[in-house]
């Protein structure tokens, strides 16, 4: 997603930030207030506030470097909102990513996020991988994970 292509009527924030987790609550109640003023449906966008919420958790929990990015991009006449959340990771933590971008992306979003939950309660390494899979079923959207030389990109489209 770039902000580039946005239309003059849709609306963006765009927040850079170090990896600092006492942020993130900041960033979600920011995240929350753009929401409640760009859509009506206040269902709606506590769930796109959790949904970039859990995705910078992730971002900063496994960042290489001082540089987490969000960019969401709210397009009113589609109705659709657009999340990107960019980091930068090392090989372990993008492997890892990708094997669970790759298990939770196909079937049935509630049958994967219960099949996730289960393995979840049988862990004991405390790592629950529950993140993907439970922003796919709660929002409905479509998720993408994209990395281009250690650069993690995860966004999602909920329309």
């Amino acid at each position: 997603m770039s902000v580039n292509n946005t239309s003059v009527r849709d609306g963006y924030i765009e927040l850079k930030f170090g990896p600092r987790w006492k942020y993130i609550a900041c960033v979600r109640g920011f995240i929350q207030n753009f929401l409640a003023i760009s859509i009506v449906d206040q269902s709606k966008a506590d769930k796109i506030a959790m949904a970039a919420s859990e995705l910078l958790e992730n971002a900063v929990k496994y960042a290489s470097k001082d540089d987490t990015h969000i960019v969401i991009k709210v397009s009113p006449a589609t109705e659709q909102i657009q999340i990107l959340v960019v980091n930068t990771a090392d090989q372990e933590s993008i492997d890892t990513l990708l094997t669970i971008y790759k298990k939770i992306s196909e079937g049935d979003a509630l049958q994967v996020y219960v099949t996730q939950m289960k393995e979840a309660a049988l862990r004991s390494d405390g790592k629950s991988h529950l993140g993907l899979a439970r922003i796919r079923y709660e929002t409905g959207g479509d998720l993408k994970v994209d990395v281009h030389n250690r650069e993690v990109q995860v966004s999602i489209a909920i329309g």
